[in-house]
């Protein structure tokens, strides 16, 4: 239409805009009160019916279902399907974790320039022997924990026991997982690592040979392994009808940057359900040299991997923690929206030595360190004086705002307690 012929908008008696949109079939009100800022015509709402409101935001047509359910949730925590504990820790009572992160061993087969487990002290050879990793799995389900995660400072397939542990928990009631390279994942076992995991997440930082050789400083050869174990897997799964849920995760680096669109096509094809693309986590030292700020400059290339998501696939990037250089000072100043730790005793970490710590940052600290596995029961270890001394001293005297490394993994929970342990006035008032 020529700019000309436009409509002028309306103009009110104060020579201001003031248009409105009332349909020209809505009946209107006769004694409307004053006059508002546009006229005194007003819809009279006792009067409207379906002939007359159809096209109105009155049509009351039921739900339009806009909003895609959430598959996955990689930014956030669950901890409001988990009241009961909370609502116990709120009590004062000593409660079990909900979650442990645990390694299976300190050491690994390949060699990230990501890797956080360096700064963690890895020593070859080094593993929670079998024994030790099953009494830890009994002592656990009677505890009440409701997830383990095979995530840790080392790479758990290379400890022997793994399969076993997770058919163990299985039996339980504990839900199991594992983050792993894949590279010696005994795919002989096929059928039951898809039976008792409830997911497994590749670490795979690389669409292609020459990438995977540049950031996990291996040969491009068992990058085209990695490929077809994971292709094979994905496969049994569907023919299968497993529930287990296969991804891959990018730990997004400088020297990764040109990967994150291959891999998103590479997880597409191979059939897994998800291709997920996080921050890297650095040590309090910065030992990793990660430059936080330069994550903003990446939202449009994050956005096209996005883009390749499908029903039965989603890329998916953890906006919240990519974007929170630029949302807090975190990263500049040490800033976080709460000041003190509750997280810990709703999830804690078991380096792969066996020792149980509260968090993975303190692995080899003495003073927070909770009991070892191989020596004591876990079950023991969660009830003593010594572990919930522990869980004290990190709210007494640690500072989250210059004390804590960067990427914590009880973040969201914090945010979430220091909440309720700080709640505003007139609650009530919801």
């Amino acid at each position: 239409m020529d700019e000309a012929k436009k409509k002028p908008t309306p103009l009110n008696r104060f020579g201001n805009p003031a248009e409105t949109e009332i349909p020209k079939n809505a009946p209107l009100a006769e004694k409307p009160g004053h006059r508002l800022r546009t006229s005194g015509q007003i819809v009279d709402r006792k009067a409207l019916s379906p002939e007359n409101s159809a096209s109105s935001p009155n049509a009351f047509s039921g739900p339009s279902f806009r909003n895609p359910r959430e598959r996955f949730r990689f930014d956030g925590h669950k901890l409001l399907y988990h009241l009961d504990r909370v609502q116990s820790w709120q009590s004062g009572e000593r409660i079990a974790p909900i979650h442990i992160d645990m390694g299976l061993t300190k050491f690994c087969n390949i060699a990230c320039l990501y890797c956080y487990g360096v700064v963690q002290n890895m020593a070859k050879g080094s593993m929670i022997a079998p024994e030790a990793l099953l009494r830890f799995i009994e002592d656990a389900g009677r505890l009440g924990v409701r997830s383990i995660g095979f995530v840790g400072d080392g790479e758990p397939t290379l400890n022997p026991a793994v399969y076993d542990a997770a058919s163990l928990a299985k039996k339980k009631g504990i839900d199991v997982a594992m983050a792993t390279n894949g590279i010696e994942l005994d795919l002989t076992r096929a059928d039951e690592i898809l039976r008792n995991f409830s997911w497994i997440r590749f670490n795979l930082s690389a669409g292609t040979p020459e990438g995977f050789t540049r950031v996990h400083q291996a040969s491009g050869a068992l990058f085209d392994n990695l490929v077809e174990k994971i292709r094979t897997l994905a496969r049994l799964k569907k023919e299968r009808g497993y529930p287990c849920t296969l991804g891959l995760q990018m730990v997004l680096i400088p020297e990764c940057v040109d990967q994150v669109l291959p891999e998103a096509e590479l997880g597409k094809k191979l059939g897994v359900d998800y291709f997920v693309v996080k921050h890297c986590s650095d040590s309090e030292y910065k030992e990793i040299g990660i430059q936080y700020e330069d994550y903003l400059k990446l939202g449009e290339l994050l956005a096209k991997a996005e883009a390749m998501s499908g029903p039965d696939y989603t890329v998916q990037v953890k906006w919240d923690k990519i974007n929170a250089a630029g949302e807090t000072a975190i990263y500049k100043n040490g800033f976080r929206k709460y000041d003190i730790c509750y997280g810990t005793p709703f999830l804690i970490q078991i380096s792969g030595n066996g020792k149980v710590y509260p968090c993975g940052p303190f692995f080899n600290k003495e003073r927070f360190f909770c009991g070892d596995i191989h020596e004591t029961f876990f079950y023991d270890i969660v009830r003593s004086e010594r572990y919930w001394a522990v869980q004290k001293d990190i709210q007494e005297s640690v500072d989250v705002h210059k004390d804590c490394a960067i990427g914590c993994r009880q973040d969201y929970l914090n945010k979430f307690l220091w909440d309720l342990k700080n709640p505003p006035e007139h609650v009530n008032f919801i």
